[in-house]
């Protein structure tokens, strides 16, 4: 049995292809519908057969498929590409393209073997064209007439050239070499600008007035961040010495309107001055708790009387040192619209964004965004605010020799 088998099979191998054989020539593209609105298709029945897929429906199901109508049936079978029996069939049409590109990956030869056909209909095509246009004009150029009409287009090549070089004289002053990339003018007809002038740039020519600019604008890497517009990082910074959007006060709270200008919560360059003429009244909460330890004032955490302090903006409140601030902190923040962690904002840009590039000064508390005092990072260790600065280098100036004491804080 096994070697009936292998014989059998050495036969079959050494067998013409048999009646299954579908030739390139009869692989056939039309258009539909005929007309100039027309795409062009196959058959998948044909192609399925050309290249040898049983189920070729399964194999492809992602190519785009349709049923032929019976008008576009009747119109294969007038250009003899169907019978009569495939006419009651149900054909498939798959687009062409579609096609074209399924045998480029997977069936290499026989598309070559159907290129080869293409260019013979091609071929073919064109002869036939070429034929009806010499049956449609049958002129014929006499031999005793030829040498003429070679001194008519000679003539005619002379005039052509003669009109291009007046022109490049006359008319066209200057060429843009694609080459070189060098603008070429006569010499002697333009005034000669300084070398500082002409300094080459990154574009060789502007074609057209301000396409292209040599000039450029220097960001820094906190402005970009703004920049463009709509891929923006950060919206725009506020100006500190205009009122913030989000903290006007209302027409009926004229004491919280003067606390915002005591302690500079809308004008943060007017700080020092309105606290030495209006000063702060301090903000009280009846049975207010200790947000940490959650006691009141009558016991901390370490169960000893302590006042505490309270948000201006919230009802928290917290025992300083529950909060781990000193006496001089506690001291300095009752000198202006003290914020907790949840309500802290910029005093720059009074806005409470950006959370991971505020900083909080070692002296006052207040926050600062790295961006908005131009910084790149937070700093390490102990870091004094610009308002606080000033207040520290002022004895300095007085006392000469002396040297500030650092606070409490600062020696943690």
């Amino acid at each position: 049995m096994g070697s009936g088998d292998s014989s059998r099979s050495c036969d079959t191998s050494s067998q013409e292809p048999g009646p299954t054989y579908f030739p390139a020539e009869n692989l056939t593209e039309y258009k539909w519908p005929a007309d100039d609105t027309g795409e062009y298709y196959m058959l998948q029945e044909q192609v399925s057969e050309y290249l040898g897929v049983t189920s070729f429906k399964r194999k492809y199901p992602d190519l785009e498929r349709r049923d032929l109508s019976h008008k576009e049936k009747l119109y294969l079978r007038e250009q003899n590409v169907i019978t009569e029996t495939q006419c009651t069939l149900g054909l498939t049409a798959l687009r062409s393209d579609e096609v074209i590109d399924l045998m480029i990956k997977e069936y290499p030869t026989k598309h070559s073997e159907y290129s080869v056909i293409l260019q013979e209909r091609e071929r073919q095509r064109i002869a036939k064209e070429y034929s009806q246009m010499q049956q449609q004009n049958p002129q014929k150029v006499e031999a005793s007439k030829v040498p003429e009409y070679i001194k008519k287009a000679a003539k005619k090549a002379a005039e052509f050239n003669s009109n291009f070089n007046r022109e490049r004289m006359e008319e066209r002053r200057a060429y843009f070499d694609l080459q070189t990339h060098i603008i070429q003018v006569p010499q002697g007809r333009f005034k000669v600008l300084a070398p500082e002038l002409t300094r080459t740039g990154p574009f060789p020519v502007a074609l057209i007035p301000g396409q292209f600019q040599d000039y450029y604008k220097r960001y820094s890497p906190n402005e970009l961040r703004y920049l463009p517009l709509n891929t923006a990082l950060f919206e725009p910074p506020l100006d500190p010495e205009l009122p913030a959007l989000d903290s006007e006060p209302d027409s009926d709270d004229a004491e919280d309107d003067v606390h915002n200008r005591s302690n500079g919560t809308n004008y943060p360059f007017l700080i020092g001055f309105y606290s030495i003429i209006l000063p702060l009244q301090p903000k009280v909460i009846p049975n207010a708790i200790c947000g940490i330890c959650q006691k009141g004032k009558e016991a901390n955490k370490k169960g000893k009387p302590e006042a505490l302090i309270h948000c201006s903006q919230c009802d928290n409140s917290g025992h300083p040192s529950c909060l781990d601030m000193s006496e001089e902190l506690v001291s300095m923040i009752q000198t202006y619209r003290w914020q907790c962690m949840e309500c802290k904002t910029c005093t720059v840009c009074q806005q409470p964004h950006h959370e991971d590039e505020m900083m909080f000064c070692d002296k006052c508390d207040r926050g600062y965004h790295t961006f908005c005092v131009g910084m790149d990072s937070i700093p390490m260790g102990l870091w004094v605010c610009e308002l606080c600065e000033k207040d520290v280098t002022t004895p300095k100036k007085k006392g000469g020799a002396k040297t500030p004491k650092k606070p409490k804080s600062a020696q943690k």
